[in-house]
């Protein structure tokens, strides 16, 4: 049930069962010439979507903005600034606060590192502060336990393109080549999309929509259950 769809009476009468309200975080970020912007926006939400519709949750308006490094330098990469995304997130998760909420599960589909540490920082203030139970993850924390070979694959690689072929096929279009990832070693760049040449990284030609199907599944199923395990809820 998506938090925004509902009234303002209704919003109050549910937050008086205290469910556990999601907070799906993406990216408009370049993901090369096969997956759309909102790669990053469309997974986290699909999931948030399926398990909150498992355990009777909340779903929070998405937030489709995030700190961006590798790919921050290409055509439609849109961003937030490190501070910022701390900030945006904390207003956020306060106002939930504010409103009832006690049990939030923020999972962001951009998975970079820099944007990851800014979403911890948000949310250790917010426990710090309330005292709330709040999980933190990227769905790829989960994709990557799937049993399937992930070797050299990556950003828009075999993995994603399968999931948004499963998602939304309608926005992906054909791609022909394999990914290449060039390590900078220890420098830092000024142009850090040197690393990722063709704008993704790994076997994406080989991406299917029953492989998506099967890793969307599974990162559900395995979501649900670590919310049952860790806020005890059905």
């Amino acid at each position: 049930m998506r938090l925004d769809d509902l009234t303002s009476t209704e919003f109050r009468e549910i937050m008086v069962k205290r469910p556990v309200v999601f907070l799906p975080i993406g990216g408009t970020e370049a993901h090369s010439s096969h997956l759309p912007l909102s790669t990053d926006s469309l997974q986290p939400e699909y999931i948030a979507d399926q398990v909150a519709a498992r355990i009777n949750g909340l779903v929070a308006p998405p937030l489709r903005y995030a700190f961006h490094s590798s790919t921050r330098n290409m055509p439609g990469t849109i961003g937030l600034g490190f501070e910022t995304t701390i900030r945006v997130v904390r207003d956020i998760l306060e106002s939930l606060v504010a409103n009832g909420a006690n049990k939030l599960v923020v999972i962001s589909g951009h998975a970079g590192s820099s944007h990851m540490n800014a979403l911890r920082q948000a949310c250790s203030e917010i426990v710090t502060a309330h005292g709330v139970r709040l999980m933190l993850l990227t769905d790829y924390d989960l994709a990557r336990r799937y049993p399937e070979d992930q070797t050299g694959d990556g950003h828009g690689g075999k993995l994603e393109t399968s999931r948004i072929m499963d998602i939304a096929p309608r926005l992906v279009r054909p791609q022909d080549k394999v990914g290449k990832y060039v390590s900078q070693g220890f420098m830092i760049v000024a142009d850090p999309e040197r690393s990722m040449p063709d704008g993704f990284v790994g076997d994406a030609p080989s991406a299917s929509a029953e492989l998506g199907e099967k890793v969307n599944t599974y990162i559900i199923e395995e979501l649900t259950k670590e919310i049952q395990k860790e806020f005890g809820v059905n």
